[in-house]
């Protein structure tokens, strides 16, 4: 099946008459109807239903010619998306970004895509991953870096992961940890899901929290003055006077993955996929925070 055989499929479907359908293709009635007829042994399948003079389509049939009209937008966008990237690469990239993310990861990946594409202007908005998540679902970004891939069926690609600590001014017994003051930062659902699981597998009591901020580097700074404990990520090393434990669940490091997810059939394919190339030379290593000393 070529793309003019689903052309015709959907076209007779459209006008549901052979002859105005041959028209609107440019063709004869029975030359039409011989190429159906050849669809139809090509496929072993039965288009039409017998029903005197009528064209009444079969149930075969009825699903063939939705499944054309898909083929057929499917064919279109990949033209289109085809050209744009035949095109300059200049326009705007609009991007939307977790505030970790864009603070500790994105500027070195920023700056070499300027580099790269000095034509493409990048306009950036940060914010928890639900919320850059609706960003790109209402079409207000291109792409989105997010810490879950919310079963996204369009492009995206695993850009990040990083390990989950227990970190504190001083050494901690772990039983005692409910009774202790805890600095939380507001991570949004999916890491917030993420930690209760670990919070759940091991206490019954829910834990005390004195301080709730929303930003790495203050939850950090409280933590080295001695005022609570935290769970943090492994962004950026942490400072040598930190006692830190990786936290685990069932033997294993709990780990969270940022997510590239972007449009890949998009007019602004020649702005969106250059952007989405940069993560393909670039990794980031998992494990312990550099300078930090810990206890297994």
């Amino acid at each position: 099946m070529n793309e003019k055989d689903w052309l015709i499929i959907f076209t007779v479907w459209q006008h549901q008459n052979i002859t105005r359908a041959a028209q609107q293709l440019y063709t004869s009635q029975p030359a039409l109807s011989y190429r159906l007829k050849q669809i139809e042994r090509k496929l072993n399948v039965q288009l039409f239903e017998e029903s005197g003079r009528s064209l009444i389509f079969s149930a075969q049939g009825r699903y063939l010619a939705q499944h054309a009209d898909k083929m057929l937008q499917e064919s279109q966008q990949l033209r289109q998306t085809l050209h744009s990237l035949s095109q300059p690469r200049q326009g705007e990239l609009r991007i939307g970004v977790t505030s970790n993310f864009a603070a500790y990861r994105l500027p070195e990946i920023l700056a070499r895509f300027s580099e790269l594409h000095s034509g493409i202007r990048v306009n950036l908005v940060s914010g928890l991953s639900e919320e850059m998540y609706q960003k790109l679902q209402r079409d207000e970004v291109h792409a989105a870096l997010v810490k879950d891939d919310y079963h996204w069926r369009d492009g995206k690609r695993l850009v990040d992961i990083d390990d989950y600590w227990l970190v504190s001014q001083q050494p901690l017994d772990l039983q005692l940890l409910p009774q202790l003051p805890q600095i939380r930062i507001n991570h949004g659902g999916h890491i917030t899901h993420l930690i209760e699981r670990w919070w759940n597998a091991n206490f019954t009591l829910a834990p005390r929290v004195a301080m709730q901020v929303d930003k790495l580097e203050v939850c950090l700074a409280m933590v080295e003055r001695g005022l609570g404990y935290a769970i943090v990520s492994s962004y950026q090393p942490l400072s040598e006077r930190l006692w830190c434990q990786p936290l685990q669940v069932a033997g294993e490091t709990l780990k969270s993955r940022t997510w590239l997810l972007y449009q890949h059939a998009s007019h602004d394919a020649s702005v969106i996929m250059p952007f989405v190339e940069m993560f393909a030379d670039l990794s980031f290593g998992e494990g312990e925070p550099s300078g930090s000393r810990h206890v297994q």
